[in-house]
């Protein structure tokens, strides 16, 4: 699934509660987990940190220290911190679809800066919920696509992605995505946005886009272990704002659209 590197601990908080249902109706089946690629609820734990950009569009970026999970319940979907929570439908060949979860950094008062901090708003984090698509190529690359809303707010969101693993090197397991994704009026002005006060305070263009394209993406994940249950995972993000939210004053003035993501972290495997 598309990916956008670690998230926040609150999404940890709702994604195990979203996913205790269907993790609990999996183990009271009968279906009890066993060893190896036989298991039904397979589970990756650690912590870790990312160097991100300090709200979307900064050129500032900071250092965050966050949790890694990875849960796969096999047949019902996963729980991770690079996706979000994902269900499956029940489907058979090579498409598959479901719902899905996830989460979309806000920005704070320290986040924005001196210079930026009581003139531009801060946001909240926003949950957005929505349905998802994917079709197998085969056991090594998959192209899919995700329709999702802000769960709280009028933001809509459409992505495109391509997922390619890449052969291993020694043990080294390790992927390459590249990513596509569109924000309607609502979500754009949200984010790369500028009222006429913000604007006049700021002495720069007010600016209200519309939907459009945001962003196109690439991204890098590997798996290095360390020990049979061990390991590191790595992720190098990168980003290119496209449409309104490259010609948005706030980006052109005190941002880059050009973002990039840097994280770590050392996980357990259970």
């Amino acid at each position: 699934m598309a990916c956008s590197s670690f998230r926040l601990p609150l999404l940890l908080v709702l994604g195990i509660a979203g996913a205790a249902c269907p993790a609990t109706a999996v183990l009271a089946a009968g279906q009890t987990a066993t060893d190896g690629a036989d298991r039904k609820v397979q589970a990756t734990l650690g912590i870790g940190g990312q160097y991100l950009p300090n709200w979307l569009g900064s050129r500032q970026r900071q250092w965050q220290t966050v949790p890694f999970f990875d849960i796969e319940m096999k047949g019902l979907g996963e729980l991770s911190s690079t996706d979000g929570l994902t269900l499956h439908l029940p489907h058979q060949g090579r498409w598959e679809t479901g719902i899905y979860g996830d989460y979309l950094w806000g920005r704070s008062r320290s986040d924005l800066g001196p210079v930026l901090a009581g003139k531009i708003p801060s946001l909240s984090p926003r949950i957005q919920g929505g349905v998802y698509g994917e079709y197998q190529f085969n056991d090594h690359s998959a192209l899919g696509a995700r329709l999702g809303h802000d769960l709280s707010g009028s933001g809509a969101y459409l992505s495109a992605y391509y997922n390619y693993e890449l052969p291993q090197v020694w043990h080294i397991q390790h992927s390459l995505e590249l990513g596509w994704r569109g924000m309607n009026r609502a979500a754009m002005d949200r984010y790369f946005g500028v009222s006429p006060q913000s604007a006049a305070q700021l002495r720069i263009d007010a600016w209200a886009p519309g939907n459009g394209s945001q962003q196109l993406s690439a991204n890098y994940s590997a798996f290095v272990p360390t020990s049979q249950h061990t390991g590191l995972a790595l992720s190098l993000d990168y980003s290119r704002l496209l449409g309104g939210a490259a010609s948005s004053p706030l980006v052109r003035q005190f941002g880059s659209r050009n973002q990039l993501e840097e994280s770590v972290a050392f996980v357990y495997h259970f």
